[in-house]
């Protein structure tokens, strides 16, 4: 009698490279099985009840999803963030939680970087003052010149750091906040350990790169934005909920703030209604920010690559509940 095949659904959109993903898994006697992001969580239920393994891209994985899988023993985010899945339940139920933050770590910072020239050169606005034919050589309101200015970087991991490294060759003084990164590593990179409050009012551009979890949503909260200079830009290429975009929009509105760059918002894609979208001093993009032809390349297989560790024993590379190993036993 023939071994049973294990089960693997990767539910979400795909953007090429399920070969590799089949063929990895393959190995490991799985079978891949491609679902459209399902919002509604009895039918996400009767679609993968079977499974062995998950990935995906943005459906919630919640406590009563896990508590209805009995084979499931490994769910993979398919990037940095993994708030879509329940953490505590995962453990609880003995799945393993991998994500991938390693896998494009250079292009997010660039994407940061890319937003913060873009609103300290007012870049929209200049090429579309071009574009109708109003051609003068100085660029409308306050610029700042970036050498001398201070930023401020929420977030001092993978990314953060990257970001870090790019922007000190722009000579601006660099404060950090990130109260689970080692004083070491603020000293390595020559950034300034401060307090939240402290980077929000001293910062001439704040750009930030944390998690999203109970202790980060909504962090720059209404308080939190009247705390900054309002010749201030903000940058967001992490989680949109981190900030408390109705109070940002307000923030806008009043000149709380001059403006912001965002990758990524409370709901993607927004509604056509979101006042960030007729804003002219906000620059935006569609959560890009992982994006290159090589990112996009290497990425499927590390993702057959590391369900495949957990059905063979193993600890993936990036095990976001260590506590699991009690259960799984991984190596």
């Amino acid at each position: 009698m023939k071994n049973k095949r294990l089960k693997v659904y990767y539910i979400g959109q795909t953007l090429g490279g399920i070969r590799d993903i089949k063929t990895t898994l393959d190995k490991v006697g799985a079978d891949l099985f491609i679902l459209d992001h399902i919002d509604d969580e009895s039918e996400l239920i009767s679609r993968i009840i079977d499974a062995d393994g998950l990935i995906t891209v943005y459906t919630p994985i919640t406590r009563r999803v896990f508590s209805k899988l009995k084979n499931c023993k490994a769910v993979l985010r398919t990037g940095v963030g993994f708030d879509v899945v329940d953490i505590e339940a995962a453990t609880e139920f003995g799945v393993a939680v991998i994500n991938v933050p390693d896998m494009w770590t250079q292009e997010v910072a660039n994407q940061a970087l890319t937003l913060l020239l873009a609103c300290n050169r007012k870049l929209l606005t200049v090429d579309s003052n071009v574009r109708k034919g109003d051609w003068s050589d100085i660029i409308p309101g306050k610029v700042g010149p970036l050498y001398g200015e201070t930023l401020g970087v929420i977030g001092v991991g993978r990314i953060g750091s990257a970001f870090a490294r790019r922007v000190a060759m722009l000579d601006l003084n660099i404060i950090g906040y990130d109260p689970y990164t080692s004083p070491e590593l603020f000293k390595q990179l020559n950034i300034e350990q401060a307090s939240l409050v402290e980077l929000l009012s001293r910062s001439d551009y704040v750009s930030i790169h944390c998690p999203l979890n109970e202790e980060t949503h909504h962090m720059i909260n209404e308080s939190m934005l009247n705390l900054m200079k309002p010749t201030a830009y903000l940058i967001n290429t992490a989680r949109g909920a981190i900030i408390d975009e109705e109070a940002l929009i307000k923030a806008l509105h009043q000149g709380v703030i001059a403006g912001a760059g965002l990758d990524a918002f409370e709901i993607e894609p927004p509604k056509p209604i979101n006042d960030l979208l007729k804003m002219k001093n906000v620059v935006l993009s569609a959560h890009v920010g992982h994006f290159s032809d090589a990112s996009m390349a290497r990425r499927p297989k590390r993702f057959g690559e590391e369900i495949a560790r957990v059905f063979s024993g193993q600890t993936p590379i990036n095990l976001v509940n260590l506590e699991v190993n009690d259960k799984l036993n991984l190596k």
